[in-house]
């Protein structure tokens, strides 16, 4: 009789690991998307975009659609870093595993580019970002895979520069997106310091190439801004105009510069016209971490949320102990406590 227990516990144990070794696990697809709205930059930006989607286990046994995020990655980062070490989709198959989170399909798109990457600007010079998103990247998702298409099930989130994309988004195309997680934004508002003070404007003015502002990671990521808001069909080899221009060795703010990069730019003074378009969204919600190695954007971070509560955008806002990228994935580990919640919560099929 203890023979044949045994014998059953066998049996039932080899079925079992059979039964999970032929279980359907998710997968990560890639495709290259043609882009016609970044194609004719004038920097050299390469209109083929490698896409990365991340399809739950759930995605291949049936035919239901799914609601989808989309992630954009920051600055000196890739969809193929964000995979790489496999947290990303390990992270993602534990929260839908465990009833934590929605299945559902994650997109990351391709934001790279010379320099440092993208400023999400939308100028033909150096790629119609907003027209790439929208236009194409969005409607091809959809094309491709089967989603749901309405607001309420499509998620904007990103990381740093990416966080600031996910915002803007929002902001200039209402109805698009149903939530947003914005993890440490930049670019929210100005800061302490001075603007003007943090590149070397000398050598930006004499710059030939990247490589003449690869010691300054700022001058590198202002130059970057500029091709953005400030671009300049005419003025090679960046094709964009400073915020500080030099005249016979002589370095001079245009005041006409400043202003148009701060308006166009920076998402406090975008509120006065698109507050409305924030408060359609059914989550919002911005994080960061106190000890960014730029202060400037945590207090900008702070001058903004106070903002948005002056234009009635209700959302959520917290300043957590961690610098601008490590509380994520490592320690709190606040992508799996705090922003898969979030997705949670506020995806929706209706």
């Amino acid at each position: 009789m203890k023979y044949m227990i045994n014998l059953l516990g066998f049996f039932l144990t080899y079925a079992c690991l059979m039964a999970n070794s032929q279980a359907a696990h998710s997968h990560l697809e890639e495709f290259t998307l043609t882009s016609t709205a970044l194609g004719g930059n004038l920097i050299g930006l390469n209109p083929e975009r490698k896409i990365r989607v991340y399809l739950p286990a759930s995605y291949t046994k049936g035919k239901q659609k799914y609601p989808v995020i989309y992630y954009f990655h920051s600055l000196g980062w890739s969809n193929e870093k964000l995979f790489a070490d496999g947290k990303m989709q390990s992270t993602l198959d534990d929260a839908i595993n465990s009833g934590k989170l929605i299945d559902c399909i994650l997109v990351a798109g391709d934001f790279t580019g010379p320099g440092l990457g993208s400023f999400y600007g939308n100028a033909p010079s150096s790629g119609r970002w907003m027209d790439h998103i929208t236009q194409e990247l969005i409607p091809t998702i959809d094309q491709r895979f089967r989603t749901h298409k309405s607001a309420t099930a499509r998620a904007a989130i990103g990381d740093m520069i990416g966080a600031y994309a996910a915002i803007k988004l929002a902001m200039d195309y209402p109805g698009l997106f149903g939530s947003v997680y914005a993890m440490h934004p930049f670019g929210t508002a100005t800061g302490e310091t001075l603007m003007l003070s943090r590149p070397d404007w000398k050598q930006m003015n004499e710059a030939k190439n990247w490589k003449d502002l690869e010691h300054n990671v700022y001058s590198r990521v202002f130059m970057l801004m500029a091709q953005a808001y400030l671009p300049n069909q005419e003025k090679p080899p960046f094709y964009a105009d400073l915020m500080v221009e030099q005249h016979s060795n002589q370095l001079i703010v245009n005041t006409k510069n400043v202003a148009l990069l701060q308006q166009n730019f920076l998402l406090d003074a975008r509120l006065p016209t698109r507050a409305n378009n924030l408060r359609q969204l059914r989550g919002f919600k911005m994080d960061w971490g106190r000890y960014d190695e730029n202060p400037d954007h945590v207090y900008a971070n702070q001058k903004f949320t106070r903002a948005l509560d002056d234009f009635g955008v209700i959302h959520q806002a917290e300043e957590y102990s961690g610098n601008a990228w490590n509380q994520y994935w490592e320690g709190e580990e606040r992508f799996k406590n705090e922003v898969i919640p979030f997705l949670n919560r506020y995806l929706s099929l209706k």
